[in-house]
């Protein structure tokens, strides 16, 4: 991407004029596409509904084929033994199955009412980018190429990762009163609760009022406060739930790249689903910012070692 001042003597190549700034490409980077919907028949607004619920699914049943298998490799990686989960858990695999599925028929529906498709063109990037050429022309001189990288590599980022801040402060915040407030935590929020040992298709195991209020709207205001694209929300939605698909899934694995991207993963979250960890480790899906500064993070070290101090007082 380029920009030049208008000359007498070349402006045919300008895709677009905005205030005396001619863009003379609007070539985007390999992760863009110009394609009216990313996939072939298939809307964006479908497509920022549907992966979520194809990808929730997809992960799931992988990990509960790893769940059914007996390989000694794996055993060390469990956070819990299989004949655990079936003696302590509250509610059958068939409800958790039945919930999901009516968690993900409200968040669709309210994400057909919230999502739309924001098409762009290829004058619309051009227009775009060339206002932020003409604003940071005074600071940098040329701003060809730091137009370009504003445009598609650092607003995005700064979207995405204020949309996951919003995301972990909204869930933090709701998940921490459900617990706080007797009555809501009775009704509402007990029902997550009944995984004492979590598994990953249970990940949005829940009373369906806690999943519009805490997963689906949460997420929706933070894709419109930070004003992103379709097919960002497709990417921030997509990402929210293979989190916490994962963050519920039994297992501490040292290769798994969503474990890698925080300390608020699998083995972290599964303290909060014990009795001695349920009033802490609240934050949820993405990082555990709000546990740190609010004093309600422990840690398996933590949980043990009360634990242990419970044991003695009992002897």
């Amino acid at each position: 991407m380029t920009f030049s001042r208008p000359s007498t003597m070349n402006t045919t190549n300008c895709v677009h004029f905005v205030d005396g700034l001619c863009v003379r490409s609007s070539n985007a980077p390999w992760y863009y596409s110009y394609k009216v919907s990313l996939i072939d028949g298939v809307s964006d607004q479908h497509l920022a509904l549907g992966a979520p619920v194809v990808a929730y699914w997809l992960l799931s049943l992988a990990f509960h084929y790893l769940d059914t298998r007996e390989w000694k490799a794996l055993k060390k990686y469990r956070l819990h033994d299989s004949p655990e989960v079936a003696s302590t858990n509250q509610v059958t695999r068939a409800a958790v199955i039945r919930g999901v599925i009516v968690q993900q028929i409200l968040q669709t529906a309210l994400g057909l009412f919230w999502v739309d498709d924001k098409p762009h063109s290829s004058a619309s990037h051009a227009e775009e980018i060339s206002r932020i050429a003409h604003r940071l022309a005074p600071l940098v001189g040329s701003a060809d190429g730091v137009a370009y990288w504003v445009y598609w590599w650092a607003i995005p980022i700064i979207q995405f990762l204020g949309a996951v801040f919003l995301v972990d402060t909204w869930q933090y915040f709701i998940h921490r009163y459900m617990h706080i407030n007797k009555f809501l935590y009775r009704k509402v929020h007990s029902w997550h609760h009944r995984l004492y040992v979590p598994y990953a298709f249970g990940a949005l195991y829940n009373h369906p009022l806690e999943a519009l209020l805490l997963d689906s709207l949460g997420t929706a205001l933070a894709e419109t406060l930070t004003g992103m694209s379709t097919r960002q929300a497709a990417l921030l939605f997509t990402t929210a739930t293979l989190k916490t698909v994962d963050d519920h899934c039994g297992y501490n694995l040292p290769f798994d790249p969503l474990q890698m991207l925080s300390s608020n993963n699998a083995d972290y979250h599964d303290i909060h689903h014990q009795k001695i960890g349920i009033k802490s480790n609240f934050s949820q899906p993405f990082f555990m910012h709000w546990d740190a500064i609010l004093g309600t993070q422990m840690t398996r070290q933590e949980m043990e070692q009360r634990r242990q101090k419970a044991r003695v007082k009992v002897e």
